[in-house]
């Protein structure tokens, strides 16, 4: 949902001691904790009304040049090491761009803000909500969620899925901050234009197939020793992909590097390349063509 930053700036409350009560002998006493709180309240919504307009006000001032966030995004696509970080893909959830490339596509397009923030926590979860907002245009992108204070992980002796209670106040800000990133990916990519990020991904696979600088082959080598650390072997990227690792194309290596990366934030191998590749006869060729690199 995409709406204008503060659209109806009647909705915030005014200070009451001015608006309701002219008279002030005439006010009703109330708690001292309480009319202060209700002020405190006040003075920050003006606050932030205020900044946002302020904001808002400076992003005209200073309009985006299209042309030149484009170009420098396409720029920024060359680059080897940001290009295999351009991709996710998940199980069961599909696969695309990534936050990464997200986070890249905003610096580029510019007068963009992004972020979370914590709404309230109460025992065992907190709702947070998570924005992108265009302040050149106005556009605003939001979606609250609740968060768990449960880490999910693997027990590395069983291999079974397991979870935990989360008590450290550290370990609960990095969970919210890791669900938080995911979700704003979304938000970033439904406010800036959709052909801005089909070039910007385009580039990304021209740079993983080697057609900006290396040659395929030699990218694809720097794909499986990438994996390697992970203890992935070809004969595993070759059933995965279904053919043989040395006739990846393009979008094989987007694919991958997906993986690559999910695998890197905490995702587990199985769930990609699975035990019954162990049988699997091993591939020489790439292993040759590694060895002469």
């Amino acid at each position: 949902m995409i709406d204008g930053l503060y659209p109806n700036q009647s909705q915030y409350p005014q200070n009451s001691a001015q608006s309701n009560h002219p008279n002030p002998f005439n006010q009703t006493p109330q708690p001292q904790n309480e009319s202060a709180n209700t002020g405190s309240i006040a003075i920050e919504q003006q606050r932030a009304i205020a900044e946002a307009r302020s904001q808002i006000q400076l992003a005209k001032m200073f309009p985006r040049s299209n042309s030149e966030a484009l170009s420098e995004l396409i720029e920024a696509c060359k680059n080897w090491e940001f290009a295999k970080t351009a991709f996710y893909a998940v199980p069961n959830r599909g696969s695309g761009p990534s936050i990464r490339f997200a986070e890249e596509v905003a610096r580029c397009y510019g007068n963009f803000e992004y972020g979370h923030r914590e709404l309230s926590r109460s025992k065992g979860k907190s709702e947070i909500e998570v924005y992108a907002w265009d302040k050149e245009k106005n556009n605003f992108s939001k979606r609250q969620i609740t968060v768990e204070h449960i880490l999910d992980y693997t027990d590395k002796k069983t291999r079974q899925k397991k979870s935990r209670v989360l008590i450290d106040q550290a370990d609960i800000d990095n969970r919210i901050a890791n669900i938080a990133s995911k979700q704003m990916r979304g938000r970033i990519l439904a406010i800036v234009p959709k052909t801005f990020v089909e070039i910007g991904i385009a580039e990304c696979r021209k740079t993983l197939s080697g057609n900006n600088t290396q040659s395929m082959g030699s990218k694809i080598s720097q794909m499986v020793v990438e994996f390697a650390e992970f203890g992935v072997r070809p004969d595993q990227i070759t059933n995965f992909i279904g053919h043989s690792v040395d006739d990846c194309s393009p979008d094989d290596l987007a694919d991958l590097f997906g993986v690559f990366n999910a695998i890197k934030e905490g995702a587990r191998v199985n769930d990609y390349f699975g035990g019954k590749e162990e049988s699997q006869p091993k591939s020489t060729s790439l292993k040759s063509s590694l060895k002469t690199n």
